[in-house]
């Protein structure tokens, strides 16, 4: 039995990290795609049944509900309106109806960009009124053969047992992903994601890891569970360890960029129940400025984070533009790294580790 369909684990417990870890996939995917936007937790939950078809099973009695779109109470109402006793109007056809002459329209214009957004507005819709399962389009494309090649290089393996699926990118870079998972589920206490860059021609890794937690009503206590305990974990293994110190040792910074930040704290929404729509906060707040709230208040808010935090749509940005995240690593660095401090220690964390290979 999985963590997920444990009954003997209080169930709202299961769902909030359920939930952690959905927000934690949909970022992966925003990261690699270097996307705007990121993509809707239907697409996101196709992905977990990539990765493990037995939690996405568990996990979608967890999170029953489908968000809805405003484009989807427009075509449910619009359907209501012009169904009869004796004639009934599927939403799904109106949608379709109006995708077609959509695409019609747009064909071979120069200027699309707002017919393309609308065109995907309907095609969420489309998915919203479709039986869950696993998408006949893929966001991102499977692809196994990197898993055999030997030109990589990707020396030091970090994992006794490399369990990991591979997925080609629009850039021809490849996003690899594990999901581990503890066998011992009473024990659970959240989720976690780390995010690497390989560069594979130069032989390096940079990083960065994220711990998500989730917060009633906005506030996170300090003093709640093993939050105090964790951030001191990633204080002590990443901080104080010196990977946010520049290639000379130094957290002084040469040129334009920011500083060499590479371990979050990303506080996540409370779901009340399996009913609740899915929609979380996007804050990303560094352990270091973490641990200096600390030190005068009891619980972490958004008055307090103000100024200190960075937003989903910049942290993605700024990551990909190398402006965050920890400094470039050898390959015996970052194996060694992982193997002193104990990080992939999954006794009570379900971790996603995704790495973008960079042909």
């Amino acid at each position: 039995m999985d963590y997920f369909s444990n009954d003997r684990v209080n169930e709202g417990d299961r769902r909030d990290t359920a939930f952690q870890l959905v927000n934690a996939l949909r970022e992966v995917v925003s990261i690699s795609r270097k996307l705007n936007q990121p993509i809707s937790y239907e697409q996101t939950l196709d992905l977990v049944e990539d990765l493990n078809p037995d939690i996405y099973k568990s996990m979608t009695v967890l999170l029953d509900r489908k968000n809805e779109s405003d484009w989807v109470k427009y075509y449910k109402e619009l359907a209501e309106a012009q169904s009869t006793p004796e004639n009934e109007i599927n939403p799904v056809d109106l949608i379709e109806k109006d995708l077609k002459e959509l695409n019609s329209i747009a064909l071979n214009k120069g200027n699309k960009r707002f017919l393309k957004k609308r065109i995907r507005d309907y095609k969420s819709a489309i998915e919203f009124f479709q039986p869950r399962k696993i998408s006949e389009h893929k966001i991102l494309a499977r692809d196994t053969y990197i898993a055999e090649r030997k030109d990589l290089n990707l020396n030091g393996k970090i994992y006794e047992r490399e369990e990991f699926i591979d997925y080609k990118l629009d850039s021809n870079n490849v996003l690899r992903l594990r999901l581990l998972h503890p066998d011992n589920a009473e024990n659970i206490i959240g989720a976690d994601l780390i995010y690497e860059h390989l560069d594979t021609k130069n032989g390096r890794i940079r990083f960065l890891h994220m711990q998500y937690k989730t917060w009633d009503n906005k506030s996170l206590n300090f003093k709640a569970g093993s939050l105090n305990a964790q951030i001191e974990k990633m204080d002590r293994n990443l901080c104080k360890a010196g990977y946010c110190n520049n290639d000379k040792g130094k957290k002084t910074i040469s040129g334009f960029r920011l500083p060499y930040c590479c371990a979050f704290l990303r506080p996540t929404s409370k779901l009340q129940s399996s009913n609740s729509k899915m929609v979380s906060t996007g804050l990303h707040v560094p352990i270091c400025e973490v641990k200096k709230i600390m030190e005068t208040e009891k619980s972490l808010n958004k008055k307090n984070v103000s100024g200190k935090n960075v937003s989903y749509k910049i942290f993605d940005e700024l990551f990909n533009a190398r402006m965050i995240g920890s400094r470039w690593l050898t390959y015996e660095e970052h194996t060694n790294f992982y193997k002193e401090r104990n990080l992939l220690d999954i006794d009570n964390i379900i971790r996603l580790h995704a790495q973008e290979i960079i042909i």
